[in-house]
């Protein structure tokens, strides 16, 4: 195991690229430190080598950690190296990675990922978060603003996202529980599921998967819903609708079912205990 360890008790930058194989975790928490540690996922005789080939900076408020130069073919099937972050909570963090997993935990800022083939898992961001795989898992818990997940295969879920969300997989599921602004989310093959919309302009399309919409109670809505083959089910109560109507939902789809229907009081429940314990 290679460390580094530097003093910062203030959110920092935090920037990793050039990774090629292996993982990245970064870690957010109450801390006076910024430690940086390095493990060979399994060890080979060239270990020594790569981990000396590994750029670590730091200039009090940014942090650059780049991989071994040009070791992406060299790597790959053989041994990676797995990174490891401890940073200052409300840190941003952006990671460029070829085929490593990235887990991002505690409370962050701005969030950006991008990677060829590797899962991504976001706990908390305060600011946008920017995810982009060709051949990955998206999980995100939170972000209290802007979201963009794009992924070639994966599927994507997001459990509150309190500004606008765009969501968009040529293979794979889209899910956010609870939607406090606009969203759209398409996907060729895979079904679409918003568990709670209560606000702006929702618009989703799938070619071949079924789209579920969840309309959070006493919020008027605009419905604008079409499928080619499959069928369309409203389940809302027309008589029970508000004069104000504050969100618009358009659903499209070829072969798949659509269903519009009344959250329930336990979902809609959920984000308020959610806002209360992050208070």
């Amino acid at each position: 195991m290679t460390n580094w360890e530097f003093t910062s008790s203030a959110p920092i930058d935090i920037v990793v690229d050039n990774w090629h194989t292996g993982s990245v975790a970064v870690a957010a928490e109450a801390a006076e430190t910024v430690i940086v540690q390095i493990t060979p996922t399994r060890h080979g005789r060239d270990t020594d080598d790569l981990l000396g080939q590994v750029s670590v900076d730091f200039d009090g408020s940014r942090l650059h950690v780049s991989g071994p130069k040009g070791a992406g073919m060299f790597m790959r099937g053989r041994h990676g190296l797995d990174l490891t972050i401890q940073a200052p909570a409300e840190s941003s963090c952006a990671v460029s990675t070829a085929s490593a997993d990235v887990s991002l935990v505690g409370p962050l800022h701005a969030v950006e990922v991008k990677t060829a083939s590797g899962d991504v898992t976001t706990g908390s961001a305060s600011g946008n978060v920017r995810i982009n795989t060709a051949s990955g898992d998206v999980w995100l818990e939170h972000a209290a603003t802007d979201v963009l997940i794009t992924t070639a295969s994966g599927d994507q879920h997001v459990g509150r996202a309190d500004g606008m969300t765009k969501l968009q997989t040529a293979s794979g599921d889209l899910k956010v529980g609870h939607a406090g602004g606009s969203v759209t989310a398409a996907t060729a093959s895979g079904d679409i599921c918003l568990v709670r919309v209560s606000d702006g302009l929702v618009d989703t399309s799938s070619m071949s998967g079924d789209v579920s919409v969840s309309v959070a109670r006493g919020v008027g809505v605009y419905l604008d819903l079409a499928s080619m083959t499959g069928s369309v089910e409203n389940q809302l109560d027309e008589t029970d609708e508000p004069a104000d109507v504050g969100l618009s939902v358009k659903c499209r789809t070829v072969s798949g079912d659509i269903t519009i229907s009344r959250t329930s009081a336990a979902a809609d429940d959920e984000p308020q205990a959610a806002q209360a314990d992050s208070i």
